[in-house]
């Protein structure tokens, strides 16, 4: 896949997405929480683990009246998904890695989910989230900071 087909241009009139954002990182760090916080402004402390995807969908306005299609598409994290991966990729426009600041081994993979994001998607912005830091907030130490650094910049 070359980097070309992960960036969507626009509403092609059928009601795909102005813009795709995947979000990808280990199983139970917080990524559909992450997204039901920011599209219903809420939060629900229970959560079943997602199955392949699940795909959120949130019609914006932007300040000069475009409406904009913004689709957030939910992987399952689970290492036995990683075949299914290449199909989430495709007409991504940005990512959102997530890890668990409370599990050292989610921090630990984020190399691994970059190094397979850039395989499909060369180009795109990749954000990161680090999740849970109201479990915990010393737990965010120097040596996240430094793979920030050295990763993604």
């Amino acid at each position: 896949m070359s980097a070309d087909e992960c960036r969507v241009e626009g509403d092609d009139g059928l009601g795909d997405p102005d813009v795709k954002i995947i979000l990808l990182g280990d199983s139970a760090v917080g990524k559909s929480k992450l997204v039901e916080r920011f599209m219903m402004n809420e939060y629900q402390p229970r959560q079943l683990s997602t199955f392949a995807l699940t795909l959120f969908r949130k019609d914006f306005t932007t300040p000069d009246g475009k409406s904009v299609k913004i689709d957030f598409w939910d992987t399952a994290g689970q290492e036995r998904f990683n075949s299914m991966h290449a199909s989430y990729y495709f007409g991504a426009s940005a990512c959102i890695l997530v890890f668990d600041v409370t599990r050292k081994t989610t921090y630990q993979h984020l190399a691994d989910w970059y190094k397979e994001l850039r395989e499909y998607c060369e180009t795109i912005p990749c954000f990161l989230a680090a999740n849970k830091v109201d479990v915990d907030l010393e737990v965010l130490c120097y040596s996240q900071q430094i793979f920030v650094v050295e990763i993604l910049c």
